[in-house]
């Protein structure tokens, strides 16, 4: 048996266990060697397995203490997406058209649900956002906080993880876009949150969110289609 099959046979009988002991994040992993044993590898592949698990956020490693079972997050793979986008010629366009589609096909969901501490607290963001753009400072950061805070009371950790994920995929490649960001952007969030407590209207208070974004973006969606013999299509 090669190396790379040894590897994969040891990676796959560590998720296998895993899965076999029904263990939940926060449980430990047997020690090495009895893992091993039980696993029927050497503990150099097993090492080598955990090693690849680990940066997959299956499992994660404490020192001095062993090996537990991590709890599930996108952070891994967000952070290997730049690289396998620009490997696999994906675009910023089609980066936000997911974003778009995800965003505006919750937000209904969401208002059913909001309270108005909820929606004290995205004008308070809102806010925040005012003053920021006021003074001029970065609103990368309060932009974040009032996405994430928007879907949280679908209580969804699925969800809130791709929002999460996908706001920062599209910030990291969209910051790179040369031009001026939309020059208002406290006025945009706020029209959702009135949309919001007014019942009515949240689907085009989004789509109003991601216009100026759409505009922006008009060009390159035309350039990804041309380059790919497709006839361009409007947002």
């Amino acid at each position: 048996m090669s190396h790379g099959d040894t590897f994969r046979l040891a990676q796959e009988r560590l998720r296998q266990y895993i899965d076999d002991h029904d263990l939940r994040p926060g449980d430990r992993l047997p020690s090495e060697a009895q893992l091993a044993e039980n696993l029927g590898i050497s503990r150099i592949s097993l090492r080598e397995a955990t090693r690849s698990l680990q940066s997959l956020g299956v499992i994660n490693a404490v020192s001095g203490r062993g090996l537990f079972v991590s709890e599930f997050s996108f952070r891994p793979i967000l952070e290997q997406l730049p690289y396998g986008l620009a490997v696999g010629g994906a675009s910023l366009h089609e980066v936000f058209v997911v974003r778009e589609a995800l965003e505006e096909g919750l937000v209904e969901m969401v208002a059913k649900r909001l309270t108005p501490a909820d929606l004290d607290d995205l004008q308070a963001i809102v806010d925040q956002m005012a003053r920021k753009e006021e003074a001029g400072e970065s609103l990368t950061e309060t932009d974040k906080a009032f996405h994430a805070r928007l879907y949280r009371p679908l209580d969804n950790a699925l969800v809130s993880s791709l929002i999460d994920m996908f706001w920062e995929l599209f910030n990291r490649l969209y910051s790179s876009l040369p031009g001026e960001r939309d020059p208002h952007p406290a006025r945009v969030h706020q029209g959702i949150v009135d949309a919001l407590r007014a019942g009515e209207g949240m689907s085009d208070a989004m789509v109003s969110h991601f216009s100026y974004i759409r505009h922006r973006l008009e060009p390159l969606g035309s350039s990804h289609k041309e380059g790919t013999g497709e006839p361009g299509s409007p947002e």
